[in-house]
């Protein structure tokens, strides 16, 4: 394998967040009755006629310019012709000539000290197929997805190992999850991945026959695949035979990758302009209108929270869901304490989640109640003990605020200076021995004092003021 150099290309199919179809009425949606959500358009009816939803274009000028990409302001659409039981109009419409987006790239992070540009060639609008689910001597077809709008990526060949292409994976989801363009699941379907491999030997400028590995959906299979392909091709190549130009599918059970069918070519597909879709030229200031709106990019806010202080290992919590880091966000507009906030949200918040097996939009906790109960453990109202026992409760229970529960458990901590002082001075005085230790050990003496000072007032007093008291009455002694 020390020979070879690896050439990897990935093509990304995103199903487009819109509420109807790309070129039908069909409603969009995951997980509902087989053959629901369909019209005559999906199922391919004589006279039914395509028409191109805007939502689905808007959504594709975001992603291409995220991507750093040209976009061609002249939309038109081609058939890809085929045959297959999931296509039953028997051809896909799609962009094969005029791509809206061309030329990109995206840049990923290999280690703190690496990066690398991803070149992408081309970004095109289509329709998705339907499903086809085997159960045992049948195939059924769900038509639900069928001509669900997608935007396929393509890179060029420029990916040299497992680590780059997961990486640019992971960068990709994340980029258009942040521009609200998909919801980017791999395990829905929202989000696939066909990966191209290829060896040549180092030094070499030609392609090789590439072998491409068909609907990856997940990341570790997307890394397992590829590293099983290198293994794989360099074994045939070392003993001179050919790697044949085909398609092969990930088999998770034997952890291998499975021939499908050879490879066919893009003349096969007999490709030709769609003639029920005119071109459209669309308006430059659209566009820009687009892109000027265009929602926060997930590199940007990744920048951004790094100078708020927060961790890399933070960051990517945060940033692994939409709607963590929209509630993060909405929350740190309440009360600007980013630490905190995210400390909060990574730690018990996220241990909750994991455990209700939920996102947080589905909890009770809103960012005002968490905002009320940063507030009161900045004030001094409530200790950081205190604040766990609340947000238990406003985990499950948003009628009641943070407020109220510190009345109702009276959980309010002291912090009159006179009072704590006044409860102090027999605490010291009945520790004689341990206060004439202070010149000597005075970290076990202020820890011993401010025990016995928690003990009876049960963990209700201001633990910095009690700290400033007790090393002004230590003084005086």
């Amino acid at each position: 394998m020390n020979n070879f150099e690896v050439i990897i290309g990935i093509e990304n199919h995103v199903e487009l967040k819109t509420k109807s179809k790309m070129f039908g009425p069909g409603l969009v949606g995951f997980g509902q009755t087989p053959n629901s959500q369909v019209s005559e358009v999906d199922l391919g009816y004589p006279g039914a006629l395509p028409s191109v939803n805007q939502e689905g274009v808007r959504l594709a000028i975001l992603a291409a310019h995220a991507l750093n990409m040209k976009i061609d302001s002249l939309l038109t659409f081609d058939r890809k012709n085929y045959f297959y039981p999931d296509l039953v109009k028997g051809f896909q419409i799609t962009q094969q000539f005029n791509p809206i987006g061309q030329d990109g790239w995206l840049e990923i992070s290999l280690d703190p000290d690496s990066n690398k540009k991803i070149a992408i060639q081309r970004l095109h609008i289509e329709e998705d197929t339907a499903q086809q689910k085997h159960s045992q001597n049948l195939t059924l077809i769900d038509y639900n997805r069928s001509g669900i709008g997608l935007i396929e990526i393509v890179t060029h060949p420029v990916l040299r190992s497992a680590q780059e292409a997961v990486a640019y994976v992971e960068k990709l989801r994340e980029t258009l999850l942040f521009l609200g363009v998909s919801d980017v699941k791999m395990s829905e379907g929202s989000l696939r991945c066909d990966v191209n491999v290829s060896l040549r030997p180092i030094g070499s400028e030609k392609y090789s026959h590439k072998v491409e590995v068909k609907n990856l959906n997940s990341l570790a299979n997307v890394k397992k695949a590829i590293e099983f392909e290198v293994k794989r091709q360099s074994a045939l190549l070392v003993q001179n035979l050919v790697v044949e130009q085909e398609t092969r599918r990930f088999d998770e059970q034997s952890q291998t990758t499975v021939s499908m069918r050879s490879k066919a070519d893009a003349l096969d597909y007999r490709y030709f302009t769609e003639p029920n879709l005119s071109p459209i030229q669309l308006d430059e200031q659209w566009i820009e209108e687009i892109i000027s709106n265009a929602p926060e990019l997930a590199s940007k806010k990744r920048d951004r929270y790094e100078e708020m202080g927060l961790s890399a290992e933070t960051i990517n919590t945060l940033m692994s869901s939409l709607a963590l880091a929209n509630f993060f966000e909405a929350t740190l507009a309440l009360v600007n304490d980013p630490i905190k906030i995210s400390n909060y949200l990574t730690g018990e918040v996220m241990a909750f989640l994991n455990e209700q097996n939920q996102e947080i939009n589905q909890i009770k906790l809103t960012p005002a109640n968490l905002a009320s109960m940063v507030k009161l453990l900045n004030q001094g109202v409530i200790s950081s003990k205190h604040a766990k026992t609340i947000l238990e409760m406003i985990l499950v229970d948003d009628q009641k605020m943070p407020e109220v529960i510190v009345e109702e458990l009276n959980l309010k901590l002291i912090n009159d200076s006179k009072e704590i002082e006044a409860l102090l001075t027999p605490i010291i005085a009945q520790n004689q021995s341990v206060v004439e230790q202070y010149s000597l050990r005075p970290e076990r003496v202020l820890k011993t004092l401010m025990g016995q000072l928690m003990k009876v007032t049960q963990g209700n007093v201001n633990p910095d003021l009690a700290n400033q008291i007790i090393l002004k009455l230590l003084t005086k002694a």
